[in-house]
């Protein structure tokens, strides 16, 4: 944890900053009590386009159908017990 006053703040912005980049916590004080804490912004995820793949997918016109009992392994003998 790194804790800096806003005089020190001004002079060391960049290293400050690259220790709050690093994962370290980073407080600036004012009066000895902490008033800021520098976090870093996570990037946010790209926006979804809708359509953008249209016509590259394909589904089966079965593909909600029940599968085959020989697809599950399941044979038609009857056992004996």
């Amino acid at each position: 944890m790194r804790v800096a006053t806003i005089q020190e703040a001004k002079n060391l912005l960049f290293e400050l900053i690259k220790l709050a980049e690093d994962g370290e916590d980073v407080f600036i004080v004012r009066d000895n009590l902490p008033k800021i804490k520098l976090v870093v912004i996570e990037e946010q995820p790209k926006k979804r386009v809708f359509g953008q793949h249209r016509g590259k997918i394909w589904i089966s016109p079965d593909f909600d159908e029940p599968l085959p009992d020989d697809f599950w392994g399941i044979r038609d003998e009857k056992i004996a017990i």
